[in-house]
């Protein structure tokens, strides 16, 4: 793992003393002194840097037994002629005497020239599933256990072993989220965070940048082949990223291009006829290494449990590295991907799925549109790019900026509800057309200095969003369907209605400051923002125009204190924002909706083996929520407050064992409002939830190359609405059952035994291995079943 990103490393070494006498036990072959130091790294939990030619051509013995880090470094470059240094307390560079222009030597400390990255950093890559280092918390390359808030990371090797085909997927095995409460629907990602969740919250974040999205269907989808790792910061966020949920926000990493030469081919066959294949090139373009490349590319076509249903996916991301010097770097990326057909997204009754019907269950294969009035088509397009130079070895200036542009297109037969004989589904037909194009930039000035004892990672940003989303929709009736006899190409000559004629308009400008504050061990995060939003709406049905204008300050601090043995307790306090459009009963206009929370939590990074655990109790409440007497009359008078605890693990127990574990326990309630939900906890969020994934990869004997592995998930009960709805006294609350499903996976390494082969793998996934049929609601009549068992094989070949 390669990422090729000059740094300079100015001398600072309190904290690394601390880290000094700590006893780990090492594994680290002999063999090519670079892969003795990436092992090195893994296991010591340390970010290693050099030059590529200071190791170029050498050996190292290796070591394994109990020592402490300077030991075993001592012990590994022995006979090398290289020395070693920490820059801080958890970076260790490698160099040559010649190099660091001072006194140097096995202990000492030193001031080095620019070099090049071998291991982890925050944008590239993680070997392995414990990621160590993340800038979604921070926006600079920092440590996780150096950030006093909680992140779960899901690498893009924890994805492949498991299976996972979509973003919601790929969240199946982390703490907090809820990640598929559309059941089998696969059209959007719609994770629920932390107690809190809607189908039309900005939840998705790409590379540190919002996604824009409309109000409506024009909803971005993210194709995890492109990216290499999930981020998942939990709680309040908006000192750093403006208006954002309250639960949380899901970042996106893409893949970028990469210093060494490495090339992928996949095809992907399976469950409901599905094929895919997918290609992922990369590369220098000279020999300096000075431009580098990336084409990451997917087809997809299958079919779904539903049936006449479709998923169909044509995807590319090319992208594109310059460096003229070593310190400055353009990366260029982009991305164009045509949906045609977006599976099935269509909701079921209450009765037949959540509650028996006198006529039966509804199959899980029923579909409740029509052929003769079905059409999805989504096609998005983002170009944007990313520029740092560092002027000197104090400042760094960085401009992220990004242009969306998303069109799509929605015709459906819909449920409305049951008729009374319990197996006649009423019915009505939506049609929609929507478009969202938009811009977001954020230019950051990050400065490195000490004042005293103080070590200062400052961070000075301007951030500026704009989306311009159109919408229109047409509405009418269609004729029923009998989910006994189900009769299709029967909704023709449908006569719609046109609802929805409008233009929205946000722009959205924040100031924002951030300091990282070291001493010794301890590290405070402070920061500060403000925001100021306008929104405008143009209804053209009625000729009206509304012009919103909304501001809004936030703030977070946390504070965390790294002892030797990897242990790192904290505590956070994080606020957010997130504008509201329209107007209350009395025609006076919402406020932004507020929110606060409080954090404490415990991480360990152990010193004797590769792992991350995770344990956070958060408190947030959200204030000014939307709340309805009935569908038209609406007042901001809301409150929800979200309370729980968190566990989370990912571990590397050795090379061969790999394994995850997530808890959550969710005390979510609706604390004030109008409707019959008040007391109860919000929709759709699940009062427990649990994981746990192992795997084991035999690497002798008859088996050696073969991985095997298996997991569980628990998804506790959740409220899923009110029959009739949650306007009504007395309404009936609709409680989903939890349900659990098992995955399990067995890959294939055709190269462990036949070294011709090498890079030739075959993987086989099965998910839902037992075919649990569960439900999901998240309203009345608005139900869908979850996904199935599916089975899917691939090939795959790196070269």
């Amino acid at each position: 793992m390669t990422s090729a990103i000059g740094i300079g490393l100015a001398a600072t070494h309190r904290a690394a003393a601390a880290q000094t006498q700590a006893q780990t036990s090492f594994t680290i072959p002999a063999g090519s002194l670079g892969n003795a130091l990436t092992t090195f790294g893994r296991q010591a939990g340390l970010q290693v840097t050099y030059l590529a030619s200071a190791a170029a051509g050498k050996t190292s013995p290796g070591f394994s037994g109990s020592a402490s880090r300077e030991q075993a470094l001592s012990r590994i470059l022995a006979g090398s002629g290289l020395i070693y240094s920490f820059p801080n307390a958890t970076t260790v560079a490698i160099s040559a005497p010649a190099a660091v222009g001072g006194e140097a030597g096995v202990g000492g400390s030193t001031a080095l020239d620019t070099i090049t990255v071998e291991g982890e950093n925050a944008w590239g890559p993680v070997d392995g599933y414990v990621a160590k280092r993340s800038a979604t918390g921070t926006k600079t390359d920092t440590p996780l256990i150096q950030t006093p808030q909680s992140i779960s990371i899901v690498t893009r090797d924890q994805a492949e072993a498991q299976g996972a085909q979509s973003l919601a997927q790929s969240l199946r095995y982390s703490a907090g989220v809820a990640a598929e409460v559309r059941g089998s629907a696969t059209r959007y990602d719609i994770p629920y965070i932390r107690g809190f969740g809607s189908p039309t919250d900005p939840v998705q974040y790409v590379d540190g940048l919002r996604l824009l999205r409309g109000g409506g269907y024009a909803f971005p989808q993210i194709e995890t082949y492109g990216v290499e790792r999930i981020e998942f910061l939990k709680g309040p966020s908006s000192t750093l990223y403006g208006g954002s949920m309250s639960g949380g926000l899901i970042n996106s990493v893409s893949k970028r291009p990469t210093g060494e030469q490495q090339n992928e081919v996949e095809v992907l066959f399976g469950s409901h006829n599905r094929m895919q294949a997918a290609v992922d090139f990369s590369g220098p373009l000279d020999t300096e290494g000075t431009m580098l490349y990336r084409i990451v590319g997917l087809a997809r076509k299958s079919d779904t449990q539903v049936v006449n249903t479709e998923e169909e996916r044509r995807y590319i991301a090319p992208s594109f590295t310059w460096s003229p010097d070593e310190d400055t770097t353009l990366t260029v990326m982009g991305s164009y991907q045509d949906d045609p057909e977006g599976g099935y997204y269509g909701i079921l009754p209450t009765v037949g799925t959540l509650w028996s019907s006198p006529a039966g269950k509804i199959p899980r294969s029923f579909n409740d549109g029509d052929p003769a009035y079905h059409g999805f088509e989504r096609k998005q397009a983002m170009l944007g790019y990313e520029f740092e130079h560092r002027f000197n070895e104090t400042w760094t200036v960085r401009h992220n900026l990004r242009y969306l542009d998303l069109t799509t297109v929605t015709q459906d037969i819909a449920t409305s509800g049951m008729a009374a004989d319990g197996h006649t589904i009423n019915r009505y037909a939506l049609g929609q057309d929507e478009a969202i194009h938009g811009v977001t930039s954020d230019l950051q000035l990050q400065g490195e200095f000490d004042t005293g004892r103080l070590r200062h990672t400052a961070l000075f940003g301007f951030d500026y969003q704009y989306s311009d989303w159109s919408q229109i929709r047409d509405y009418g009736g269609a004729p029923p369907i009998d989910f006994l006899n189900p009769v299709y190409g029967t909704a023709t000559n449908l006569v719609l209605a046109r609802i929805t004629n409008q233009q929205q308009s946000i722009r959205q400008s924040g100031l924002y400051v951030q300091d990282q504050i070291t001493l010794d061990n301890w590290t405070m995060v402070l920061g500060g923002r403000y925001d100021a939003i306008r929104t405008t709406t143009d209804n053209y049905l009625n000729g009206s125009r509304q012009t919103q204008d909304d501001g809004a300050f936030s703030s977070k601090v946390g504070l965390i204190y790294n002892f030797d043995n990897g242990v790192a307790p904290y505590a956070s306090y994080s606020t957010s924002f997130l504008p509201v459009s329209g107007t209350d009963a009395n025609g006076a206009a919402f406020e932004p909706s507020t929110a606060e929370q409080f954090e404490i939590g415990v991480k360990n990074q152990p010193t004797g083996f590769d792992g991350l655990f995770t344990l956070a109790y958060f408190d947030i409440t959200q204030h000014d929520v939307v709340t309805a007497l009935n569908p038209i009359t609406r007042y901001q008078s809301g409150e929800q407050r979200s309370r729980g605890l968190e566990f989370e693990a990912r571990v590397a127990v050795t090379d061969n064992i790999n394994l995850t574990g997530a808890f959550t326990y969710t005390n979510a309630e609706i604390v004030k409002g109008l409707g019959a939900d008040v007391g109860d906890s919000p929709i759709g969020i699940p009062d427990l939830t649990a994981s746990l994934w192992g795997d084991y990869t035999f690497d002798s004997g008859s088996l050696e190359g073969v991985k095997i592995g298996g997991g569980v998930r628990y998804v506790g009960k959740t409220v899923g609405g009110y029959s009739p709805n949650a306007f009504t006294p007395g309404a009936t609350r609709l409680d989903v059952p939890g349900y659990t499903v098992f995955d399990a996976a067995l890959t294939y390494d055709f190269g462990a035994k036949t070294p011709e082969l090498k890079g030739l793998t075959a993987q086989l996934n099965v998910s839902n291995l037992f075919d649990k049929t569960y439900v999901t609601c998240l309203s009345n009549n608005f139900c869908n079943y979850g996904n199935g068992r599916a089975v899917y094989g691939s090939l795959k070949y790196r070269w």
